[in-house]
């Protein structure tokens, strides 16, 4: 063999301060949280091998998919878009514009809130790490009921008579049911993250299922939720909240590649879905109250999609944005509309007073979110789930924004 060739110098050696440095980079704090962890897995395995402060908990395209979900309701509350007002109220025109008036319904746009809530919840804490539960209430109930209380005084304002109890409750005449199922998940989440990181998700899910369903086989021709009351519905809807909690734990390994095509399709699959339950309780006598848990399903797989696909791709910007306000968009719209008759504009024509209309709703939506809302959101912040401080900020929003 030949001997490495030596480079001659002036025959100094180097001086250490001329010798190049190989010293090994010390990593930062925050790369410290980028390092990769072992498999873990989200169906079968317990939560002890994912510490929670680890994971990225910003999706995007969850604030944009938030605000278009709770324009959804307002719209399902007021009317689509008036095209066909006005037009002949006989034959084809007829036809058309009642089809058209069916395109929007607002109901599954809740259930898919209550995915994304589960979602939300769920991913700071997976894990058996302790949870500072008195810590976490607090945090979650400075968060939601703050706003919640600033919104029932503007429901008494705009003079909305505040029952508690019985079928004409508050609770079933405003978007508060759908609250009171969120502030018995979030009651309930230590105990339901207990069960889960104890029996995993294959034996927990099923008994979960089969009680939402024995649950909604009660009243099964009951057209509203109140025949179930708050624990009841929130029974009812919980494997729809759970399924959220499962697709928190999927969402780091998702590797689907879905292309701009694809994920229309499941937008219009889930559309379809929407429109399939409006159809059956309208029409078909079988009510939302019996289809809801099995649209949650569906609405599960579409979201996962929408993750997968907001992993490579930018949601529009100011619908991002806006996912901010949702919450406040789902409390008020109602009294946003009303404000806009208070202004005794003339009537301009029904495409006119549609817009008006919505850009009442929706200014009114904001200015809740700048004067209640987002200081709620500040002081939620300050409160600390764990000892340490964390090393990445939680996203941490009710599911209409729930």
């Amino acid at each position: 063999m030949s001997e490495r060739p030596h480079v001659l110098t002036s025959g100094k050696k180097k001086s250490t301060s001329e010798r190049p440095k190989h010293r090994r980079k010390r990593r930062t704090e925050p790369d410290l949280y980028k390092t990769r962890r072992r498999a873990y897995n989200p169906v079968m395995g317990s939560g002890a091998s994912t510490p929670s402060r680890e994971r990225s908990t910003h999706y995007p395209i969850l604030d944009a998919l938030r605000f278009v979900l709770a324009f959804w309701v307002a719209v399902g509350h007021y009317g689509m878009i008036p095209l066909f007002a006005g037009a002949d109220s006989t034959g084809l025109a007829h036809l058309i514009s009642r089809a058209w008036n069916t395109v929007v319904f607002g109901t599954p746009a809740v259930i898919v809130f209550f995915v994304i809530s589960g979602f939300c919840i769920h991913l700071p804490f997976i894990g058996n790490e302790k949870l500072a539960v008195g810590r976490y209430y607090l945090r979650r109930y400075t968060r939601i009921l703050i706003p919640v209380a600033g919104a029932l005084g503007v429901y008494r304002l705009w003079g909305q008579h505040l029952v508690i109890w019985g079928e004409h409750s508050i609770l079933w005449e405003s978007p508060l049911w759908s609250l009171a199922c969120e502030e018995i998940y979030y009651a309930a989440y230590p105990l339901l993250r207990l069960a889960r990181n104890r029996f995993g998700w294959k034996k927990f899910l099923p008994v979960v299922f089969v009680a939402g369903t024995a649950t909604a086989l009660t009243h099964p021709h009951a057209v509203g939720w109140h025949d179930f009351g708050p624990f009841g519905t929130a029974l009812l809807l919980l494997p729809v909240w759970l399924l959220g909690c499962l697709l928190a734990e999927q969402s780091e390994t998702l590797s689907l590649e879905v292309t701009t095509t694809r994920i229309w399709g499941w937008r219009f699959l889930a559309w379809l879905g929407c429109w399939t339950s409006e159809m059956l309780h309208f029409k078909a006598g079988v009510p939302y109250t019996q289809t809801m848990i099995w649209f949650g399903v569906l609405a599960y797989y579409w979201v996962r999609q929408e993750i997968a696909y907001g992993k490579h791709r930018e949601p529009n910007r100011w619908l991002a944005a806006a996912g901010a306000w949702s919450y406040s968009l789902y409390l008020v719209h109602v009294q946003g509309m009303e404000t806009f008759a208070y202004l005794r504009l003339p009537n301009l024509g029904y495409l006119f007073t549609w817009f008006g209309v919505m850009l009442s709703s929706l200014g009114f939506a904001y200015l809740f979110y700048r004067l209640i809302e987002k200081p709620s959101h500040q002081l939620a912040r300050k409160i600390r789930v764990y000892r340490t401080q964390r090393a990445v900020v939680v996203n941490e929003k009710p599911a209409f924004e729930v």
